[in-house]
């Protein structure tokens, strides 16, 4: 009897860091790449990775790329460019006949400012500038309250902090 008390504990132990661990794996990071094309990738290396998910159907002479791509979750991804030909920003918008992502898929909802005005969800992460690693926010918005319809990555400049 004395055995299968001490072996109780630490199964449960064992159990318990086994679900922590889970758990933390569920939550996702935030990262300022969206489908591989991150925030400050040269043009060039951008659009060969787009080349590879899709079809560039629209070029914007401001700087905004618009593809379609080969993703059972999103149709297409928006991507801008800066001055210095590296991506600005990219937005992924959310398939309407495929299967759906949730909002906790972009990031951690507690760290998210939230808003819902009349049945709009908006979700936003500031992400501050770390380790070498520049500032960006991720906003995530729909009509629904766990599917977002799009979401967008952007680099914050110094000029958008005033």
């Amino acid at each position: 009897m004395t055995r299968t008390t001490r072996t109780k504990p630490t199964f449960s132990l064992c159990l318990l860091v086994a679900l922590a661990a889970m758990a933390g794996a569920a939550q996702a990071k935030a990262r300022p790449e969206i489908m591989g094309v991150a925030l400050e990738m040269s043009r060039e290396a951008a659009q060969a990775r787009l080349k590879a998910i899709g079809q560039l159907e629209k070029d914007d002479r401001r700087g905004q790329e618009v593809w379609a791509i080969k993703d059972p979750r999103f149709s297409h991804l928006l991507v801008g460019y800066d001055a210095d030909h590296r991506v600005r920003y990219v937005t992924a918008i959310a398939r309407t006949d495929g299967p759906r992502m949730r909002y906790q898929e972009v990031a951690d909802l507690k760290s998210a400012q939230k808003l819902n005005s009349q049945g709009n969800y908006r979700f936003t992460w500031e992400i501050p500038e770390r380790r070498g690693q520049f500032a960006f926010v991720i906003i995530a918005h729909g009509r629904d309250p766990n599917f977002l319809d799009s979401y967008s990555i952007k680099k914050i400049e110094e000029k958008d902090v005033d």
